[in-house]
């Protein structure tokens, strides 16, 4: 397993593929993706799993459309991700990370000790939550 930066075009590839699938590649598009680290896992030489981060007020980080290929989902690569994301933002002195975590994937980030926020909201079809992890 190899976690280093990935081509923004695999990223939008594998969000479309994981998330969005009815939906065509712009979908998947964030209008600051050209401010965000694109990070990714690779197992032997594919792209299995990735994450976007992005720098707010420089203290703290947001990430965002964290997804895996469906057929290497329970293996950690997520869960490689968010223990890189974590030693990252340690080492760099940020106060906070957070994300807007679909409902149904709170207990993922809670294992990584985020908290929810009282700040939910409904945005194509899912309901989310505001999750925080302050350090």
């Amino acid at each position: 397993m190899i976690i280093n930066e990935v081509p923004y075009q695999d990223v939008l590839r594998l969000r479309q593929e994981v998330m969005y699938p009815d939906k065509d590649i712009d979908f998947v598009k964030l209008d600051d993706d050209n401010m965000g680290l694109h990070i990714g896992v690779y197992e032997n030489q594919q792209l299995v799993s990735v994450m976007s981060i992005f720098l707010h007020n420089g203290k703290e980080i947001q990430f965002r459309k964290l997804a895996t290929l469906k057929e290497m989902q329970g293996r950690g690569y997520a869960s490689a991700l968010m223990q890189w994301l974590i030693a990252y933002a340690n080492d760099m002195k940020f106060e906070r990370l957070w994300c807007n975590a679909r409902v149904g994937a709170t207990d993922f980030y809670k294992k990584f000790d985020y908290k929810e926020t009282d700040n939910r909201f409904s945005n194509n079809g899912y309901e989310y939550i505001v999750m925080e992890r302050c350090f």
